[in-house]
């Protein structure tokens, strides 16, 4: 059973077309629960698009000036061609984790963040379906996570925060529950986390872990989602109830 905790958030800012450069990171280098034979999580193929094809294009409706970092491990080389192929006048990179099955989201974001130089960077789960909706709730001014509903699809990590809304913790088992989207605005907030996650305990460990150890260097804001319930596609039953949704043969997007 999920615990409750009561927390103020930051208000939502409205819909923007940002400016300024943003690296978006995704993390991509495991694939789904008993989903090899599927391929790797980017090219998951919905509605004959996939995933990271859907992803870049919300990216690009908000972001006028961005690039694209994503760390892939599983099947690499075939989410590197179909970049390439698809994307050559986009700034897209692939950053390769190949020890992604000894290590975790801390290590992949490490090898990500030691490639890139720029001080606003936006990090995701690499399964989970952007649209432009929740990537406009991003707030460039200052260093914070994006809240989703509760009933998202697939998102476990939950968090509370004080009455000013500044993140206290991270775990399972809170009903107030984490994208699995982080932004960070500044090079201290960068390096810190960096810093962080480059000690050798923390190569096996999942980004919350890590954030538990970051917010006591740097404050953490929340800036709440609330449009619609998000959607983590990382296993069998999600990816077909969202192909079904886009095939046009059901109407649903959650059970």
């Amino acid at each position: 059973m999920r615990r409750k905790s009561t927390f103020i958030t930051s208000p939502s800012t409205p819909q923007r077309r940002m400016d300024e450069l943003v690296s978006v990171v995704l993390l991509s280098e495991k694939s789904g629960y008993r989903m090899k034979s599927y391929g790797p999580t980017p090219l998951l193929k919905m509605g004959g698009q996939c995933l990271i094809d859907m992803q870049i294009s919300a990216i690009k409706s908000v972001f006028s000036n961005f690039e694209v970092v994503v760390c892939c491990g599983f099947d690499s080389e075939k989410v590197i061609k179909h970049i390439r192929k698809n994307y050559p006048d986009t700034r897209i990179r692939v950053v390769e984790n190949q020890i992604y099955q000894h290590s975790n989201c801390c290590e992949s974001l490490r090898l990500c963040l030691n490639n890139i130089n720029n001080s606003k960077v936006l990090v995701s789960n690499g399964s989970l379906m952007l649209d432009p909706e929740i990537l406009s709730s991003i707030d460039p001014s200052h260093t914070h996570i994006v809240s989703a509903l509760e009933g998202s699809r697939n998102l476990d990590v939950g968090f509370t925060a004080d009455n000013k809304g500044l993140i206290q913790n991270f775990s399972y088992g809170i009903n107030n529950v984490w994208s699995e989207m982080l932004y960070l605005n500044s090079v201290k907030a960068i390096e810190t986390l960096r810093e962080i996650i480059s000690l050798i305990d923390f190569k096996n460990r999942f980004l919350f872990e890590g954030l538990n150890r970051f917010i006591r260097s740097v404050e953490i804001s929340v800036v709440p989602y609330t449009a619609k319930q998000l959607i983590n596609v990382n296993n069998i039953k999600t990816y077909h109830m969202i192909r079904r949704y886009y095939e046009g043969t059901s109407t649903k997007l959650h059970d």
